[in-house]
């Protein structure tokens, strides 16, 4: 019994050696964090770049999240968790481009548009700042819409569609 219990203590400081070891030696790999992967275009995204719907994609128009190159129709910009605009017009009856500019740095935030019913009519990609990107927006008819952040539900401002 005694040659049993010396065993059982050598073979656990020869475990916990190796354990220290194994993460404290300079050369030895340990554990790292690897970081997570680069996003890939989802199906809905991919069909909407061809005009047609993927399946089970939602029929909520997204964001192009590729800017446009031109000047943008509407621009929203978000600072200290909160809209700059609180009211913006867009124009009615046809698409246009939105350009969203988050300035709170290591903050995320986006752009959603709902409809009087509070019905989500476009849903832009998160932009975790600082950070800018350019949304392509439905064509909406004439109406008041209310804008918000996804992320933070005290972010709202006023869509008019003229």
């Amino acid at each position: 019994m005694r040659h049993a219990r010396s065993s059982l203590a050598a073979f656990i400081a020869l475990f916990a050696c190796l354990a220290l070891a194994g993460c404290a030696s300079p050369g030895a790999a340990g554990w790292t964090f690897a970081p997570p992967p680069s996003p890939t275009p989802t199906p809905a995204a991919s069909a909407a770049a061809s005009g047609s719907p993927a399946a089970g994609s939602s029929a909520v128009p997204s964001d192009s999240a590729v800017p446009s190159g031109g000047t943008a129709d509407v621009t929203i910009s978000a600072l200290n968790i909160a809209f700059e605009q609180t009211s913006v017009d867009a124009p009615a009856g046809k698409a246009f481009s939105l350009l969203f500019d988050n300035k709170d740095a290591s903050v995320p935030h986006d752009v959603w548009i709902k409809d009087a019913s509070g019905t989500a009519v476009f849903q832009g990609a998160i932009i975790t700042g600082p950070g800018q990107t350019t949304y392509d927006v439905p064509s909406l008819a004439a109406g008041t819409y209310t804008f918000t952040c996804s992320v933070h539900a005290n972010m709202t401002g006023t869509l008019v569609a003229r």
